[in-house]
């Protein structure tokens, strides 16, 4: 897991009180030292999908996910290289008891973090840290799995108008994606709001994850009807996506099946 400056976690923990129904999505971008690729990453992610996994597994986690940057209409396109997401029920994170990371590593649980934490920063240091709340306002296929879908487009959005109702179109939006769960076009679809930082100067405030085979799958729906068109021509006179990128997963944690699907 990240450590977190003490503000932050001042911030995090006090906004968590005034929480309910909202799971949270942390953002953690990567910027891959000189002469690495992301190939060079993956021993080191593959380990924190493992400490991760230990915390899917007791419930104080939803997911983990390392996501390799594809595309990205961002002028700075080399601002990073790769983002890791973490989703949890409560806006603070919760690793795994001293149980579960006992019998992944023993008793050298302490070096072993140490270890991973010192090689993490010396392959992809993270640039910048984002915190997103995510209203029940999402939709996934049954099946979902990164596996057979790992294609992940990120719209980040800002309203053209501060003051407009914007949260009376989610329900629409949402009812919109779910028919494209149907016809395989999308295998999911998450709105959420961004919680911290959250300055004027960032130029968004909303994000919409889509989830699919292809980056062409998920730009094109296969059913057009009268709800669909009305849906999508709203939400784009509502919203300007002011960057997008697409993303591919790489590695992931798996949930209990005992476990609802988020």
């Amino acid at each position: 897991m990240p450590r977190l400056p003490l503000t932050l976690a001042l911030c995090l923990f006090t906004l968590s009180l005034f929480a309910q129904n909202r799971t949270y999505t942390y953002l953690i971008y990567h910027k891959l030292s000189p002469g690495l690729t992301v190939q060079d990453a993956l021993p080191v992610e593959r380990e924190w999908r493992a400490v991760n996994q230990a915390a899917v597994d007791e419930g104080n986690m939803i997911g983990w996910y390392m996501m390799a940057k594809q595309m990205t209409s961002n002028p700075n396109s080399t601002e990073y290289d790769y983002v890791t997401v973490i989703v949890t029920p409560t806006m603070n994170i919760k690793g795994g008891s001293p149980v579960a990371m006992t019998k992944l590593y023993g008793d050298s649980v302490q070096t072993r973090m140490d270890n991973l934490n010192k090689r993490d920063r010396a392959t992809a240091p993270v640039v910048k840290m984002e915190v997103w709340e995510n209203p029940d306002a999402y939709t996934f296929s049954p099946d979902f799995t990164p596996s057979a879908t790992p294609v992940v487009v990120l719209n980040y959005m800002k309203p053209y108008d501060p003051k407009a109702a914007w949260a009376d179109l989610l329900d629409p939006m949402k009812t919109w994606a779910t028919s494209r769960l149907k016809d395989n076009s999308l295998s999911g679809w998450a709105f959420s709001r961004l919680i911290l930082p959250n300055g004027s100067e960032k130029g968004y405030s909303l994000l919409i994850a889509q989830v699919g085979t292809t980056a062409t799958s998920i730009a094109n729906p296969l059913v057009i009807n009268t709800e669909s068109i009305k849906a999508y021509t709203q939400s784009r006179q509502t919203f300007d996506v002011v960057r997008q990128e697409v993303f591919r997963i790489m590695e992931f944690t798996t949930r209990p099946k005992t476990a609802a699907n988020k």
